[in-house]
């Protein structure tokens, strides 16, 4: 158990840009269905305005999207402990690598 918290002390250093890589890759991975199902709200609506509703969306909702979820990520792994730490980092790209392999056989 020692090793464990050794190595969880190592990495919370990098709790920033962890959490920012969990939130960024989720949105790789589910970015294809939030821009179909924004595709399909706005499909009755002027071209002009579609391309202005995705490019905001792209521009601004997915950096916001981004900045706001990391910064809550960041909180919410930062009180966990060195064990559960570790656990829930490796596990989380774990689960993520199959979500994202899952989703290039579809």
């Amino acid at each position: 158990m020692d090793i464990v918290s050794e190595i969880a002390r190592h990495i919370r250093h990098y709790n920033g840009q962890i959490a920012f890589a969990l939130v960024v890759t989720l949105l790789v991975i589910f970015g294809g269905e939030i821009n179909r199902t924004i595709r399909k709200l706005v499909a009755g609506w002027n071209v002009m305005l579609r391309v202005l509703v995705f490019v905001i969306f792209c521009a601004l909702g997915y950096g916001l999207l981004a900045s706001w979820l990391t910064g809550f990520l960041q909180g919410q792994l930062r009180g966990l402990s060195n064990p559960v730490y570790l656990v829930v980092v490796i596990g989380s790209f774990v689960v993520l690598g199959w979500l994202a392999e899952r989703g290039r056989w579809r």
